[in-house]
C-alpha cells in the first residue's frame, strides 16, 4: 500500500505543480484555480495522515469534473493532471 500511497502522492504534487505554474501565469480564473490547489492540499494532507476514504472503485473525488467546468482547454496540463489523478484513485485505492 505504500507504494500505491507514494504514487498517488506523485500525481498530485504534479497537479499542484501545473496548477500553481497556471496560477502564476495568469492562464485561468485565479478564484477556481486557488480553489483546486486547496483541495489538491488537503487531499495529500489526508493521504499523509491515511484519512483518505478509499475508493472502491466506485467513488470520485470530483476533480477532474470541476476542472472541466471552468478551463476553456480540454486538452489542458492540469486537467490531464487530475485525470490521472482521478483514475489512480479509483483503480488502486
Amino acid at each position: 500500500m505504500e507504494a500505491k500511497k507514494q504514487e498517488f502522492l506523485q500525481l498530485v504534487d504534479t497537479a499542484l505543480e501545473v496548477g500553481k505554474g497556471m496560477l502564476a501565469a495568469d492562464d485561468s480564473p485565479s478564484e477556481r484555480l486557488n480553489t483546486l490547489i486547496a483541495q489538491l492540499q488537503q487531499i495529500k494532507a489526508n493521504t499523509i495522515s491515511d484519512r483518505l476514504q478509499p475508493s472502491d472503485g466506485h467513488v470520485t473525488l470530483g476533480l477532474a469534473r470541476e476542472v472541466a467546468d471552468w478551463i476553456e482547454n480540454l486538452d489542458s496540463p492540469l486537467l490531464k493532471a487530475v485525470g490521472a489523478i482521478e483514475i489512480y484513485y479509483q483503480q488502486q485505492l
